[in-house]
């Protein structure tokens, strides 16, 4: 019998003080972007925390003349600099109470304010490097999990670094602040506290270890889920037009199982932590009393012992209050990491396409040169997809690549897109390496149909002039629209132009899609046209419609078309046969080639160009 594998999650080796430092670093570019939000953000955390700490003084000054009838001043001193009266210490209370509510008020809004600007940065910086990162990372890694890293994990970054920042500095401004009111009133009590205090900090960390792993062993659990479930969403027509949703039902029941069983754990040590926080905060102001009475309390007034009691029960309770947090502090800690961690996946993945610092930029596109050229996708690099090839395309003419699948004819017009870079050998453009042009201007003369269209949430004008960076006017669009005959079915419908693709249920027929594209390009007016089996989804009488638009759109212009039917390759000037391990076999027109014994004839007569 085989056995079960052992599922595996994330552990504790791979959240160590290195990954923390690195989410610090993370933190750090939004602290050097808004400098004066995290000061003010710091500062009042400080101010606020010691506000809160002073509570303690004040219950002193008042029971030192409540409690002691032998003071005839009816005052008490505020260490040794001024004596304020009981009226005086109540103004002196009150106003450090507004002044804590007041500083709590600023510091929710600073640090609100500056979690939100981090996580637009590090959401805006994750996006720009998912854009200019090269198509082969989105082939290797599920696009539910890079969304929910993008979107979850940089708003928890944002949201952790909040909890635990905040957190730490108003616990260490009120417990360095309370540790001194407590040594300058009593220094063998305040030893004594702190020493407690130690121990029970050891206790707590030993307990939040285990938390911690639990917790995020849980966390990879539901992010695996959450991507899961994003992956079903994207996909699903395939769930529908299987009748698979009872079976999509009782598998994510079975994926959720595994989160239950794995949170529960994490938990249940949340809940030993919180019950022991619980009870030390109860049961510490009952030790230090008893402590206190077991010292003092023969060996001083009874005035002054009540007043030392009172004191100290109210700076222990400040201080085991500050203590509590401290599991939020780690929390946030581990939070921030995991969350980093995760957007490090995404920033340290590094781009396979290197591009010059200096690129030129080209006025248009002359000639086309494959040269020595041969290609491996770099998710199979010992798969040799295209052997070498040589051929030129000359300005204005059409050429169309036929084969069976998997003969690299896709692969062409990706290496024309630097989707990538040729394994060996050099694609030319005007004789210039595509590596050394700057990619943006290369391709602002490039067209490119595919088989299924992109459309953009948005408008149908936003999704017409997307190409061109909205540079064009509503009144070229209209024109481009009318030349893919378009414009009629678009003045058909309730908002026209400024219709919303997607809102409502709302959606093109792929024909529709399709000659939405081919607007596109008219408004675009490319040089170089590629058309990556443009027509192979849409049914026989919809691909003849759309064929007359791309045959206009094709006119005195460069096209490379990877074709599989004959009516988008009768009318080329030349077309190229590919087979697998050889590569080019064949080029010709298309009359001449169905004439000739080889790889071509056989497609036409088998009919797969028919």
């Amino acid at each position: 019998m085989s056995k079960k594998k052992k599922e595996k999650y994330v552990t504790d080796k791979q959240f160590s003080f290195k990954k923390m430092f690195a989410a610090l670093r993370m933190v750090g570019g939004g602290i050097k972007r808004h400098p004066i939000l995290f000061f003010l953000c710091s500062l009042t955390t400080v101010i606020d925390s010691i506000a809160w700490s002073f509570s303690a003084v004040v219950v002193k000054g008042l029971t030192t003349i409540l409690l002691d009838s032998s003071n005839n001043t009816k005052t008490s001193s505020l260490y040794g600099i001024v004596d304020l009266t009981w009226q005086q210490w109540i103004y002196l209370g009150i106003g450090m109470f507004l002044l804590f509510v007041l500083m709590e008020f600023l510091t929710n809004i600073t640090s609100g304010m500056f979690s939100k600007k981090l996580e637009i940065d590090v959401r805006k910086a994750a996006l720009k490097h998912l854009v200019e990162i090269d198509i082969s990372y989105y082939s290797k890694n599920q696009i539910g999990l890079i969304m929910t890293r993008v979107i979850g994990d940089s708003q928890s970054l944002g949201d952790s670094f909040n909890q635990f920042y905040l957190t730490f500095i108003w616990m260490l401004g009120s417990i360095f602040s309370t540790v001194a009111i407590m040594f300058s009133i009593n220094t063998t009590l305040a030893t004594i506290a702190v020493s407690l205090l130690i121990l029970m900090l050891i206790v707590i960390t030993i307990m939040f270890i285990f938390f911690r792993r639990a917790n995020i062993i849980s966390f990879d659990v539901r992010q695996k889920i959450d991507a899961d479930i994003i992956d079903r969403l994207i996909n699903v027509r395939l769930i529908k037009a299987t009748g698979s949703e009872n079976f999509e039902t009782k598998r994510n029941f079975e994926l959720h199982k595994k989160y239950d069983v794995r949170k529960s754990y994490a938990i249940k040590w949340q809940a030993f932590l919180n019950v022991f926080n619980g009870v030390m905060i109860s049961l510490l102001p009952i030790i230090m009393l008893i402590i206190n009475i077991f010292l003092y309390q023969d060996k001083m007034p009874r005035s002054e012992f009540s007043s030392l009691t009172v004191t100290f029960i109210s700076a222990s309770t400040n201080f085991l209050i500050n203590l509590s947090v401290l599991t939020q502090i780690l929390g946030g800690i581990m939070w921030m990491s995991n969350c980093a961690m995760r957007l490090n996946y995404i920033f340290n993945e590094k781009t396979i396409i290197n591009f010059e610092k200096q690129p030129i930029k080209i006025n248009s596109i002359e000639t086309i040169e494959f040269k020595d050229v041969s290609f491996n996708y770099p998710e199979s690099p010992t798969v040799n997809v295209l052997p070498k090839i040589n051929i030129s395309f000359e300005k204005g003419k059409s050429y169309a690549f036929v084969g069976e699948t998997g003969v690299g004819k896709s692969t062409i017009a990706k290496m024309l897109l630097r989707f990538y870079d040729v394994t060996t050998g050099e694609l030319l453009i005007n004789g210039i390496n595509i590596k050394k042009l700057d990619l943006s201007n290369y391709l602002s003369y490039v067209g490119y149909v595919e088989q299924e269209p992109q459309i953009l949430y948005g408008t149908v004008m936003d999704n017409l002039k997307y190409s061109l960076g909205w540079e064009a006017s509503d009144s070229q669009a209209i024109e481009a629209s009318k030349k893919a005959k378009l414009h009629d079915f678009i003045e058909s419908l309730p908002d026209k132009y400024d219709t919303i693709l997607g809102e409502r249920g709302f959606m093109f027929s792929g024909g529709q899609k399709q000659r939405l594209i081919i607007a596109r390009l008219f408004l675009k007016n490319p040089q170089l046209l590629i058309l990556d089996e443009a027509t192979s989804a849409l049914d026989n009488i919809v691909e003849k419609e759309i064929q007359s638009e791309l045959d206009l759109l094709m006119k005195d212009r460069t096209t490379i078309v990877i074709a599989h039917r004959l009516s988008t390759i009768k009318n080329v000037d030349s077309v190229i046969v590919l087979e697998r391990n050889i590569g080019i076999s064949q080029i010709g027109s298309f009359d001449e080639l169905k004439k000739v014994p080889g790889r071509f004839q056989k497609l036409y007569n088998y009919g797969l160009l028919k």
